[in-house]
């Protein structure tokens, strides 16, 4: 039968009757152990010891215990704490008793971090999830916006480059060739204007006009 679980320090510990009862002695022996070998025990972390209104509030939660009705002192073991108890104690029953409750007491706490960390890690991926959807949605918005009114002139500039490489000084010539190019352009990419053209089209647009051989559309 398990001891009955408390919890102090966010942490699974047994009273020293509780311990004594597991490991087939009594709480005299427990105590004196402890007091033979109390440099060895580290508070915090193999005991903790309750006293004043720590102590009050423990026993007024426990009333109908008897082991507790003349203490001044609770000392409280955790699994580090009984590993030691079962180091002092000659007893093989206590050794046993230890592995014991390693199995089916102390370790039983562990099951409440791994719940713990199995629901932060689906916030996780629920949060990367959402995140990935919020740049998804970003990367569409930017493959819809249109030359700022700098790429526009970077656009209007390499068109003049092109139709004088290829004009020269034929005023006509000229003429048709920057109707036929920009018409070219607003072919290629569907828009009513090149000032229509998408940013993440630009460079594309600029190798276009500058590879352009005078074609009409």
């Amino acid at each position: 039968m398990l001891p009955e679980i408390i919890v102090h320090g966010n942490l699974r510990v047994l009273t020293s009757a509780q311990l004594a009862e597991s490991f087939k002695t009594d709480s005299k022996t427990i105590n004196r152990n402890f007091q033979r070998n109390q440099e060895q025990f580290e508070l915090g972390v193999h005991y903790f010891a309750l006293t004043g209104e720590d102590l009050k509030a423990f026993k007024g939660e426990r009333q109908n215990d008897a082991t507790l009705k003349y203490v001044s002192v609770l000392y409280l073991w955790t699994e580090k704490g009984a590993f030691l108890h079962a180091q002092f104690s000659k007893s093989k029953q206590a050794k046993e008793a230890y592995r014991a409750l390693i199995n089916s007491y102390y370790t039983m706490l562990e099951d409440k971090p791994q719940i713990e960390q199995k629901h932060t890690l689906a916030i996780s991926l629920e949060d990367y999830q959402q995140l990935e959807s919020r740049v998804t949605t970003l990367e569409q918005r930017l493959q819809e916006v249109t030359l700022h009114s700098g790429e526009q002139l970077r656009l209007r500039k390499e068109v003049n480059l092109r139709v004088y490489e290829l004009a020269g000084d034929e005023k006509d010539g000229r003429r048709a060739l920057f109707r036929a190019i920009w018409s070219a352009i607003k072919e290629r990419y569907q828009v009513g204007s090149y000032r229509d053209v998408k940013q993440h089209e630009l460079q594309d647009a600029l190798r276009f006009v500058s590879n352009w051989g005078g074609e009409a559309s």
